[in-house]
This record gives C-alpha cells, sequence and structure tokens, in this order.
C-alpha cells in the first residue's frame, strides 16, 4: 500500500515528465491505472503499445527529476496546497470529460459544493459598467447558491471574484501560472480571500510563469468546471471568447450582457450573442436559463430533507434567512440553496426583505 505522500509524489512525477500531455497521461491510466504503475512499468513495454511518440519514450526513459519533485512537494507544502491526479476520486468529474484533462490540479481551498458554478469572464479593461455587471451578477448569483469560476484575470474577473466573495456560494480562481506565483501581482491579496472561501486552481506545478500561451490553457478548465459561460465585455478578439467557445464545445451554455455598440468591448458579446448565444442582464436571467440544470446538483440535498415540502414547512407564515433553515434541517447553507433557488423559481416560496424566504399562500 503506497502513503498519500508517495501518491501525491507520483502525480507530481508524471506530470513534472516532459512531453507526456494530458491525451497520453489517460491513454497510460487507462491501462496502468495508476501513475506508480506507469512510473514503475517498463518503458519498452509502453512502448510496444504504441502509445508514446520517440520524444515521449525518451523522456519516460529518463526518468523523474528528484530535485524537482521535492522542490514541488515542499513549495505545496508551505502553501497549503494538495494535487488531485485525474484518476483519483475527488478529481472534478467535469474535467474527465474534456478532450484533455489535466493530469493533474494544484490546489489551495476546497472545490468540494462547488458546483452548481456559473463562469464570468471578460476583458483586462473593463468600462464602469462592466465593472459594476460583473461584481453585481456575481454577488447575486452567489447569494442564489451558484459558485462563481473565473481566471483571476485583471478587470472583469477580479470584479466577478470580488462580487462572489459578498454572496454566500463559492468562488474559484483558475490560473494561468503555478499556485505561488499570483498573476497579476495586485491580486495576491485577493486569491487569500478565495482561498478561504473557495479555491485557487492550477494544471501548473508551482514555479510555473504566466507565459502567455498557459492562458487558454486554463480557460478550458473555466468553462469545464461551469454550468455556463457568461461574457461581460470583450473585444472581437479576446480570450474571454476562447473561453466562450470552449463552453461551447464542451457542451456548456454560452451567455452574453449586452453593451452600447459604440464601444469596443462590446463587440464581443454582441457577436456571440449574433451567433447564438443567450442575453442576459442580471444573475435571475441566467437562474432561469440554468434552472434544468440546476436540479442535477440537488441530490445531496433531496436526501438530507426528502422533499421542498420540509422548506415549504419551515418557511409557513414565517419569514426564515437561509442559514436558520439550513440548521433546522441539520445540512450546510451551501447545500440548501440550490434547493431554495429551485422552489423559488417555481414559485413556491418567495424572497422577501432581508434575504428571508417565506412560502406562498394557496390563496396567491
Amino acid at each position: 500500500m503506497v502513503d498519500l505522500m508517495d501518491h501525491t509524489k507520483a502525480w507530481i512525477s508524471l506530470d513534472l515528465i516532459p512531453n507526456i500531455g494530458p491525451i497520453t497521461a489517460r491513454k497510460l491510466l487507462e491501462i496502468f491505472k495508476t501513475p506508480e504503475n506507469i512510473l514503475a512499468a517498463p518503458v519498452s513495454r509502453i512502448k510496444e503499445m504504441g502509445i508514446l511518440n520517440t520524444a515521449q519514450a525518451k523522456s519516460l526513459a529518463k526518468g523523474v527529476d528528484s530535485e524537482a519533485i521535492e522542490k514541488v512537494s515542499a513549495c505545496l507544502d508551505r502553501l497549503g496546497a494538495t494535487v488531485i491526479g485525474m484518476g483519483d476520486p475527488s478529481y472534478p468529474e467535469a474535467l474527465r470529460h474534456i478532450a484533455d484533462p489535466p493530469v493533474a490540479l494544484y490546489i489551495r481551498g476546497s472545490i468540494d459544493d462547488l458546483q452548481p458554478a456559473v463562469a464570468i469572464v471578460g476583458t483586462r479593461s473593463p468600462s464602469h459598467y462592466g465593472k459594476e455587471m460583473a461584481h453585481r451578477m456575481a454577488r447575486d448569483l452567489s447569494i442564489s447558491g451558484i459558485s462563481v469560476v473565473s481566471g483571476m484575470a485583471r478587470g472583469i474577473d477580479t470584479c466577478a471574484h470580488k462580487g462572489a466573495l459578498k454572496g454566500i456560494a463559492k468562488t474559484a480562481g483558475v490560473l494561468g501560472s503555478g499556485l505561488d506565483i499570483i498573476y497579476p501581482p495586485e491580486n495576491a491579496g485577493l486569491s487569500e480571500q478565495i482561498v478561504q472561501k473557495g479555491a485557487v486552481i492550477s494544471e501548473f506545478p508551482p514555479g510555473t510563469p504566466p507565459e502567455a500561451g498557459n492562458f487558454p490553457r486554463r480557460n478550458r478548465i473555466i468553462s469545464a468546471l461551469s454550468t455556463a459561460v457568461v461574457v461581460i465585455e470583450a473585444a472581437g478578439k479576446s480570450g474571454a471568447l476562447i473561453t466562450a467557445r470552449q463552453a461551447g464545445e464542451q457542451g456548456k451554455m454560452v451567455m452574453a450582457v449586452p453593451g452600447a455598440v459604440t464601444d469596443i468591448r462590446s463587440q464581443g458579446p454582441h457577436h456571440l450573442i449574433r451567433q447564438g448565444a443567450i442575453l442576459v442582464r442580471d444573475a435571475q436571467d441566467v437562474i432561469m436559463e440554468i434552472a434544468p440544470q440546476i436540479k442535477g446538483f440537488i441530490k445531496d440535498t433531496e436526501r438530507a430533507c426528502e422533499s421542498g415540502n420540509d422548506i415549504i414547512n419551515l418557511c409557513t407564515g414565517r419569514a426564515m434567512c437561509i442559514e436558520d433553515i439550513a440548521q433546522e434541517l441539520n445540512i450546510t447553507a451551501v447545500k440548501l440553496i440550490p434547493k431554495i433557488s429551485m422552489l423559488e423559481l417555481s414559485g413556491e416560496i418567495i424572497k422577501v426583505e432581508g434575504n428571508r424566504f417565506i412560502s406562498r399562500s394557496k390563496d396567491g
């Protein structure tokens, strides 16, 4: 039996081998099941399977760099971070289904209860309108129990994370660098806040600089972790549109917030809308569109309270806040909120002043 640290280092080792990318790693794992088995297998045997090209075979034959592995491991310990490999049970299910899932995810914080989630992305140079829309939409989604995923970049991403932190649900920032190199640097403080109420995630091992080619790659993770992607202000060619395209390829919903027709930052959202993206104005529009998907994330809640009647009965004749309802039903607020959202959408409960909820009377 391999202990946890050995297993962790095995994933780090596999991830650090040059030329062994996500697609090859997945093929190897389908055969060998664990990174330990891959690293222990004779390279000649793997070559006979026709999985590796010449460069990959040479890299695997060369073996792992023990010093590099220890350096990454020490950095993760220092940051209080973990690594999850694509073969681990805790690896996000949504990532397993994309064409090239990361070999490993380096994580600070927790990605438990991240779903349902919506990505909010856009320009690094937003207008006041764009900043306000991103902050407000993220805040209201989070208040309604929808996690917010973004890329921690300047501009719209930053506003979205800050807005989500004002709510209840989690927020996740996906980096285009190692966990130890926050980019942009001024978001170092924001990253610490996100870790306390969600997670900062990267597929790049610690020490990886924020190189330009890393960001299009990280965008596929942003879209994969989300039920829908919302674009707020983006030029005609931008990373936000790459995220939207990847979302479409992954079968996710693409949404866009319209802006002034004279503003170059409206080109991206307006192009998406013309191409069939859903026009959204606020968090409520987004929630209405993803309502059918939300139902798939409330199974745990349904086990904790067999039907929405438990909530309806609690809120009959009195307005209750989410925290009090959760305490009465002995479940977490994060798991309760999606159920609340569905009951609100169906009209069985209504929100009143102070973010409290009360059952709608049978007489209307």
